[in-house]
């Protein structure tokens, strides 16, 4: 759930649709195949032309408006990932999602109204495909600004601000649908499990009990000796080895929300503190930009004594 801090980035909120073809054939189940959750281990860059040398991985705080591409995605637990040389404006943002709740076929009618047009991808097997264009192909400037796809049960949103063809378009696409993952490559990113940290006589248990793709929930209690317990639930997504979510929780009878962020480091993780603002007098928000440090002292590490 995070924002683009950069000016590609905001081209590459244009939106677009695409041809629907039958589903492909001695394909896995859509079951078998998760989305990527480290944008710095995709193989995205490699799929980039010459003439964007010396791209890498852009690490980028999002926090999606409501109604667009980028919440969707994350709702779904999808992740976004932003690639390119940030000095030049240059680069691509790359949306891989679940086809959860046929997410593809319903922000489609957004795409189409905004201008996308159906297309058969040349050398790509996908099941429907969508793109949003500027100008016409052969005839002076010509650019390919976003492209949407379904395929292997996952919805796929390439956005870039250097493509000037369809054909160009495509070794970034298959880089694209070579970075979903397996079932089994998933597991390795499962971060479910009984969390426990103690710092003198306080204890604090994070129990993550579910995650789909990126989205993760669970309950968190925390149980300070000299000051007032609270107990709730978790509800946030794992990507980039942060934990990002809204702690739901009571305390002396009093319901509110706060904004947590959490470290992988080795098994176990690390919680994040910076400046905070309270909204309403009930959620306690980390102020925009971010300025987290991480507690060290404070290490969540697994335990198999959660509360249930």
């Amino acid at each position: 759930m995070k924002y683009i801090a950069m000016a590609i980035a905001t081209a590459l909120v244009l939106t677009g649709c695409g041809s629907e073809k039958s589903a492909p054939q001695n394909e896995k189940s859509a079951a078998s195949f998760a989305v990527p959750l480290m944008c710095e281990q995709t193989k995205v860059l490699s799929g980039f032309p010459s003439k964007v040398s010396g791209a890498q991985a852009i690490l980028t705080d999002w926090e999606p408006f409501p109604g667009t591409d980028l919440a969707a995605a994350y709702e779904a637990g999808g992740i976004a990932c932003s690639y390119g040389i940030q000095v030049a404006e240059i680069g691509a943002t790359i949306l891989w999602a679940p086809d959860q709740k046929n997410v593809f076929a319903e922000r489609s009618k957004e795409w189409i109204a905004s201008g996308q047009k159906k297309i058969d991808l040349p050398n790509i097997n996908e099941e429907a495909a969508y793109v949003l264009t500027e100008g016409v192909a052969g005839q002076g400037e010509f650019h390919v600004w976003k492209i949407n796809l379904l395929i292997k049960g996952i919805w796929i949103q390439v956005g870039a601000t250097f493509l000037g063809s369809i054909e160009e378009a495509i070794p970034l696409v298959q880089a694209t649908i070579d970075s979903i993952l397996t079932s089994d490559e998933a597991k390795t990113y499962l971060v479910t499990g009984c969390y426990v940290a103690t710092l003198g006589s306080d204890r604090y248990e994070m129990n993550l009990t579910q995650q789909n793709n990126s989205r993760v929930s669970g309950r968190i209690n925390l149980t300070p000796a000299e000051k007032d317990s609270a107990q709730g639930t978790f509800l946030g997504t794992y990507e980039n080895g942060q934990l990002h979510g809204i702690y739901t929780f009571s305390s002396e009878g009093v319901t509110s929300d706060r904004e947590l962020y959490f470290k992988r480091v080795n098994d176990g993780f690390v919680p994040g503190y910076g400046p905070v603002q309270v909204i309403d007098n009930k959620f306690e928000k980390l102020a925009r930009p971010l300025q987290l440090k991480w507690d060290q002292k404070v290490t969540y590490r697994p335990a198999t004594d959660c509360a249930a």
